[in-house]
């Protein structure tokens, strides 16, 4: 159906493929994406090859994100250290556990070697280790908790708490990124031109 250009077709049958089950190939994010390349559907397109290069480092398909998101306006996608950290640290995110998770051992052990040969070790050794393993533990999570959308509906309204009868403090379009500070109930709080607010998680596609 995707050689024959029954877009909506192929797109519904890799949609429920990708919706019932969590162990996928990633390229049917990518088939998705070109199918609603070919559809104009460039919120779409871009939600598909978040979602691929979420799992996948690929430089093509950064810049490919990058490209449409500047030709159609679109916010959240620059080219910034942040952006750039989690696309290299997926890329050599095994490398870099080993190097961390050697100077670990090497450390716990020349504690146990220095123990049994009843060596003094310092107490601020011994704090500084620790602090260590809690920073491993932060940084290893650090880039599966961080959460992106992108907003799906034409207008959605930010607001500055998480209820419908709050106050609308501004408005936001389709195709725009934001980082995800905290979600509650039906709202994700998010970053948007340096302010925190609130929006309904029903406007945005969750990139995970």
């Amino acid at each position: 159906m995707f050689k024959q250009k029954k877009f909506d077709e192929a797109a519904s049958i890799y949609e429920k493929i990708a919706s019932s089950s969590a162990t996928i190939n990633p390229k049917i994010y990518l088939k998705l994406a070109n199918i609603y390349e070919n559809k104009g559907d460039f919120v779409k397109e871009l939600y598909y090859l978040n979602l691929y290069s979420f799992r996948y480092a690929d430089e093509r398909v950064f810049e490919k994100i990058y490209t449409i998101a500047t030709e159609n306006g679109y916010k959240g996608y620059e080219k910034n250290d942040l952006n750039y950290f989690l696309y290299y640290f997926r890329q050599y995110s095994n490398y870099v556990w080993i190097v961390f998770l050697l100077i670990g051992i090497y450390v716990f052990v020349v504690f146990i070697i220095k123990k049994n040969n009843q060596q003094f070790t310092p107490t601020h050794h011994k704090v500084i280790f620790i602090i260590y393993l809690i920073f491993l533990a932060v940084f290893i999570n650090l880039p599966n908790n961080y959460r992106t959308v992108i907003i799906k509906n034409e207008q959605v309204y930010l607001r500055d708490y998480p209820s419908a009868g709050s106050h609308i403090i501004g408005s936001i379009s389709e195709g725009h990124r934001l980082s995800v500070i905290n979600s509650e109930d039906i709202w994700y709080q998010v970053l948007w031109d340096g302010k925190f607010c609130y929006l309904k998680q029903s406007d945005v596609l969750l990139i995970h």
